[in-house]
């Protein structure tokens, strides 16, 4: 099995703490015996792990508030709908037509 990652330019990449609390949890192949008999914890803690990357170099996505991007979030700048836990959600609902 093979864990392969990319990278899209222009995008930071993540802070190193970030990432290792997102992959402390991976094996090698070799502390498996080379993947043949591979327990279905450590099968889900890397399906877990993979499903967790995330954008930015923070990787916290508690830490983003409604709207905002994970640029935002890494930058410190305030998203569209506001500060997390007080976002103005009602300004982009949609509202009914007066016909």
């Amino acid at each position: 099995k093979t864990f392969e990652v990319f990278s899209i330019g222009g995008y930071q990449p993540p802070s190193a703490d970030g990432l290792e609390k997102v992959l402390q949890s991976l094996r090698l192949d070799s502390d498996i015996n080379g993947g043949r008999d591979i327990d279905e914890n450590v099968l889900e803690a890397t399906y877990l792990a993979m499903q967790q990357l995330l954008p930015g170099e923070k990787q916290d996505a508690a830490a983003l508030a409604m709207g905002q991007t994970y640029e935002e979030l890494d930058e410190g700048k305030v998203g569209r709908l506001g500060v997390k836990g007080e976002e103005q959600a009602e300004s982009v609902a949609p509202r009914p037509s007066p016909f």
